[in-house]
């Protein structure tokens, strides 16, 4: 489907008081929701990269990496993702009859620029300091989406057949800003830290029409959307010899949110034009902690857990209705939960008679949604197998990965426009199946570090 349910739901839960058309918006475009570290390297471990976190991607997991980093270095990593959420054997029931609702599959497929950096270790007081500027594509939200379903009373109920097209359209992204800075403080103990600012702009499309006979009921909706805010990471890792311990948290922020939307109902059932309004958004804090062991030069593992508070993620408004709201399900109770990801990976080292490194790779990870169906209460679960390769020879390194990635859930969803807008009758409820394809290649060119430092020397020191 759509975005990973971010930035929908915002809309949805401010335009509620006119109409839950954003709830449906939401419920179709959310898929999986899990803050993610970039790269290659990582994605073919399974995302367990914490106590690791030696290449340029430290700073999206754990900041302290950075300091392992001993030559300036640009790097770009870029993603292609396929997605599809399959919906098989939904039955309604509304107004007195049962409705059979047709399996539909739904998929779209995507490329995006994840990540690019610009990396500069230093020598201060006989330790390395390394300093790095990245940018971050955090949420690509720019995809397209088509849904027919059919409505098909049984044989025990009268009625026409209802045919319902759903059509979602969006462009745009978050992206995020970081300026990061790490320092060996011992030859055990280091420590990082990064400002991001995170920053999106992205509209939203969508038109759902219904056909029952010759009666045709339609809705659309736009929104036009932005968010600005700012936090840290921080980071620290305590390495041995042959094994490393890995912290990070990631604070909290209170963030701007901008929105503009536009509802059009047919036949004439209403619409509801909105300004530009500006409300606040918690985000929440995260706290994650990984262990490594390199059993020999040649081979790697490392498990990582972390924990994003979910729960907190809350709007905060002059509007009585909406403060205190959770961004997820629209509710001031405590539906949404927490979530504690798990990640684990294992690398072998492949040393070519040339001297090239030929990494494999392979991962495992499971990570909990804040996503729980209002019907069946079953939360959305993520589950994540990867493998990974690459090839590094002198400065140049490139690092491939694939990740498939499955959840399959008992979950509802608002089917008809006239449940939509009056909130009749009940929801859909069936089996829901998500199916990820996801492919990550990084590239990292490294430089001699010494005209770097006699260019910082001669600018900040003298001759």
């Amino acid at each position: 489907m759509l975005l990973p349910w971010l930035l929908l739901a915002g809309g949805g839960g401010m335009l509620s008081a006119q109409s839950p058309i954003g709830t449906l918006i939401s419920e179709q475009s959310r898929t999986n929701f899990t803050v993610q570290g970039a790269g290659a390297r990582a994605m073919g471990l399974g995302g367990a990269f914490i106590a690791v976190a030696d290449d340029a991607t430290a700073v999206s997991f754990n900041p302290a990496g950075l300091a392992q980093l001993l030559h300036p270095e640009v790097s770009f990593v870029a993603t292609g993702t396929q997605h599809s959420v399959g919906y098989e054997d939904f039955e309604t029931s509304n107004r007195g009859r049962v409705l059979a609702v047709s399996d539909a599959l739904v998929s779209s497929t995507r490329f995006d620029p994840l990540f690019i950096s610009a990396t500069a270790p230093l020598q201060v007081g006989g330790r390395n300091l390394v300093l790095q500027l990245s940018v971050q594509r955090a949420f690509a939200l720019t995809d397209h989406t088509q849904r027919n379903l059919t409505e098909s009373p049984v044989a025990s109920t009268p009625g026409l057949p209802t045919r319902v097209t759903q059509d979602v359209s969006q462009t745009g992204q978050i992206d995020l800003y970081s300026l990061a800075a790490a320092y060996e403080v011992s030859q055990r103990i280091l420590l990082g830290l990064s400002y991001n600012q995170w920053r999106g702009r992205w509209d939203l499309a969508s038109t759902s029409l219904s056909t029952t006979g010759t009666t045709n009921t339609a809705v659309a909706f736009r929104q036009a959307n932005a968010m600005d805010g700012g936090n840290f990471n921080l980071g620290l890792i305590w390495r041995w010899p042959t094994w490393s311990f890995g912290l990070v948290h990631r604070t909290g922020f209170h963030a701007d949110y901008t929105f503009a939307t536009q509802l059009s109902t047919y036949p004439g059932q209403g619409g509801f034009t909105g300004a530009p309004m500006t409300t606040g958004l918690h985000w929440p804090s995260g706290t994650g902690a990984g262990f490594a062991y390199r059993p020999s030069d040649r081979w790697l593992i490392t498990a990582d857990l972390s924990q994003t508070l979910w729960s907190t993620t809350r709007y905060m408004s002059s509007s009585s209705r909406l403060n205190g709201q959770s961004f997820f399900d629209f509710d001031k109770g405590d539906r949404t939960p927490n979530a504690t990801d798990a990640h684990l990976g294992l690398e072998y080292l492949k040393i070519t008679p040339s001297g090239s490194v030929i990494p494999l790779r392979a991962g495992l990870s499971r990570e909990p949604q804040p996503v729980v169906d209002a019907v069946t209460g079953i939360q959305r679960v993520m589950y994540r197998a990867s493998v990974g390769s690459g090839l590094k020879r002198g400065p140049v390194g490139v690092d491939v990965a694939y990740r498939y990635g499955w959840s399959s859930r008992r979950a509802s969803q608002s089917l008809d426009v006239d449940q939509i807008l009056n909130r009749t009758g009940s929801p859909s409820v069936g089996a829901e199946h998500i199916r990820e394809h996801r492919l990550d290649v990084s590239t990292i060119l490294q430089f001699d570090r010494r005209p770097l430092e006699r260019a910082l020397r001669y600018l900040f020191v003298g001759d």
